[in-house]
């Protein structure tokens, strides 16, 4: 699997747990990419090289670095071939977890 972190720039400034996890433990995930665009809410976009079409999107707004540490732990260590739904890292703010299927066009 691979995944990428969606963020603002300038929420690392204003969000202290996400720009510690993206300075300090984002590199030691090499399936990561952090991408940067204006005006996003952060998010976890999850690919599954098995099912190509498919993205699960998970809004990580209010996570701890500890938390997204764990989840990207857990999902990207995880068989490529696993539907196992992503879960919520326990402690993780309730009601910021949105996933959905997308189908990607390409």
């Amino acid at each position: 699997e691979s995944a990428r972190l969606i963020a603002d720039a300038g929420q690392q400034d204003r969000d202290q747990d996400l720009h510690d996890f993206i300075k300090r433990k984002a590199p030691l995930f090499p399936q990561l990419e952090v991408e940067y665009q204006e005006g996003a809410f952060p998010a976890a976009e999850l690919e599954n090289s098995g099912q190509p079409n498919r993205i699960v999107r998970a809004d990580v707004t209010g996570w701890k670095s500890n938390h997204l540490f764990q989840f990207f732990t857990e999902r990207l260590k995880e068989n490529a071939s696993s539907n196992v739904a992503a879960k919520v890292p326990e402690g993780a703010p309730q009601g910021a977890w949105t996933a959905e299927i997308q189908s990607c066009s390409g």
